[in-house]
């Protein structure tokens, strides 16, 4: 709690670069039809106009038994944090360009499945695990804002000694998600 605390600036931060490419996404998808197959690709929104078509939006996440979809959902999750926390590396430019993807990608999908029709089904099952995952997305942004900021920002400190402090504490921010993830994943 206290590492979030002293990096609550650099989560706010990390919100609000999210939260404004997810109405960048909302926005560019009511204006382009076909914006959702430049950011999600067409085999992921033909499969998903597929679905649509036999009245099951969702069918992706009732493909695999059980076991491997929480490994999948808990995997992709690790991934894309680790990521974002991972591109702080870039001087914190890595980190706001993996949130600014992750959130156009968010507000382009959920416009997508509005557009078809199925907004309500969709937000209902896809904000069960959501929830937690978009917020964990978030936080990792945040550690990755601290560990690329410990680099251009090194007050004090040698630039390396400000590296490693900025990188331990994002790293701490970073392993306090895994029980988010198994969450999100179960």
């Amino acid at each position: 709690p206290l590492i979030m605390y002293e990096s609550r600036i650099k989560l706010l931060y990390a919100f609000i670069i999210f939260a404004v490419a997810i109405l960048i996404g909302i926005v560019s998808q009511r204006a382009d039809a076909d914006f959702v197959r430049t950011i999600l690709g067409d085999g992921y929104v033909n499969m998903t106009l597929e679905n649509v078509e036999k009245g099951d939006v969702l069918a992706v996440y009732g493909r695999d038994n059980e076991m491997d979809t929480f490994f999948a959902i808990t995997f992709n999750n690790v991934r894309v944090s680790f990521f974002a926390f991972a591109a702080g590396l870039l001087l914190s430019l890595g980190t706001g360009f993996m949130l600014f993807q992750n959130g156009v990608m968010v507000g382009c999908f959920f416009t997508f499945l509005a557009q078809q029709g199925f907004m309500n089904q969709a937000f209902k099952v896809v904000m069960l695990h959501g929830t937690l995952e978009l917020s964990a997305i978030v936080i990792a942004g945040a550690a990755g804002f601290v560990m690329g900021n410990s680099i251009l920002f090194p007050g004090t400190y040698s630039r390396i000694d400000s590296f490693k402090k900025g990188a331990i504490k994002g790293l701490k921010i970073v392993m306090g998600l895994m029980p988010v993830f198994i969450m999100a994943g179960f």
